[in-house]
């Protein structure tokens, strides 16, 4: 597995969570991009897992926050992503981050910014087309 595939597999599964609505405003985010336009990042993607011994069996996986135009703060998670998967993507980036001399959360960070990039960089009319 290489960055690629990384940001392949988490653009895919982030991608399927959408639409999405406010709880607090009811604004409907009818995609990806269009989340990402309209709400602020707040900081690095959290991971409350502790992987300086290893990954837990069980992982929580990363979460990302953003305030909505209304400062209502939304959650972007990886719960739905299949135990198995979350434990390959983060023993990925366990060594990875080692290997780069930085830690978990900037790596998920550097993720988060070519995910967004890509996305917004993309066309509109042909958001899911990722290329490989």
């Amino acid at each position: 597995m290489n960055e690629d595939d990384v940001v392949r597999i988490v653009r895919s599964y982030i991608e399927g969570l959408f639409p999405r609505v406010c709880p607090n405003c009811a604004r409907r985010f009818a995609s990806l991009r269009e989340y990402l336009e309209t709400t602020t990042h707040l900081a690095s993607p959290i991971l409350y897992d502790d992987l300086t011994e290893g990954v837990p069996e069980k992982p929580l996986g990363p979460m990302s926050l953003a305030n909505c135009t209304c400062g209502t703060t939304l959650t972007v998670s990886s719960s739905g992503i299949p135990t198995g998967q979350i434990v390959v993507l983060l023993t990925w980036a366990r060594a990875e981050s080692s290997r780069r001399s930085i830690t978990v959360r900037e790596l998920l960070r550097h993720i988060r910014d070519r995910i967004d990039q890509q996305v917004l960089e993309g066309p509109e009319d042909d958001a899911h087309d990722v290329p490989p």
